[in-house]
């Protein structure tokens, strides 16, 4: 009977691998050690790859991230009502604040702008979710009789399903390749209500660019 035995290769592989699954962070180290070294038949190749993709994806995650909650607190400003002066002008800050986290991770990752058009729509349906979610909550506590279930549904009926807003509104850049965000650029309708609400002057994109 003859018998086989396993490249040393191999096996060094499949300890990789399994380390991955166990201790990706003594995973790393060792593959960094082998990448070092130049040993490439060591590398634990498909893992080292999905790890550089993973880079990626994170990065385009956190300005998804930001955007979304930019455009949930877009969507409230314009859907909440009974909002407050004081809730309203917190949710501008708020608004300027993770405007400035999506100018800092276009800065850091310039490549993630030939994305934009994925990420914007995948941080619409996350922060309509959360609009939905938070203005469904407000009305219940308006209306003790109103149960979960009935607000959160009378909320996705009133509120648009496709995205009223522009690129260009939600992240207040003057043009779509700049960075930096303009602090008081606004979706109309949501300055319509600053407007009214707050008695000053939040400008839109279109009156920002015919200055």
């Amino acid at each position: 009977m003859s018998s086989s035995t396993t490249p040393a290769s191999e096996l060094q592989e499949q300890t990789a691998g399994d380390l991955y699954d166990s201790d990706v962070y003594a995973w790393s180290v060792q593959q960094a050690a082998t990448l070092r070294r130049r040993d490439f038949a060591a590398v634990d190749w498909d893992n080292v790859i999905e790890e550089i993709e993973s880079v990626g994806r994170s990065e385009e995650h956190k300005w998804t991230s930001h955007c979304a909650r930019t455009i949930e607190h877009l969507l409230s400003i314009e859907h909440y009502q009974q909002a407050t002066k004081k809730t309203l002008q917190g949710w501008a800050r708020e608004v300027r604040h993770f405007r400035g986290k999506m100018s800092d991770a276009i800065i850091e990752t310039p490549s993630l702008k030939n994305k934009y058009q994925t990420m914007f729509a995948n941080a619409w349906r996350t922060g309509r979710r959360e609009a939905l979610e938070r203005l469904a909550e407000y009305d219940q506590q308006h209306n003790s009789s109103l149960d979960e279930d009935s607000a959160v549904r009378r909320r996705d009926y009133s509120m648009p399903h496709e995205c009223p807003y522009r690129l260009e509104d939600v992240t207040a850049f003057r043009h779509k390749h700049d960075a930096e965000p303009r602090r008081d650029v606004w979706p109309p309708q949501v300055a319509q209500v600053l407007n009214q609400r707050l008695f000053t002057n939040y400008p839109t994109q279109d009156q920002e660019w015919s200055r």
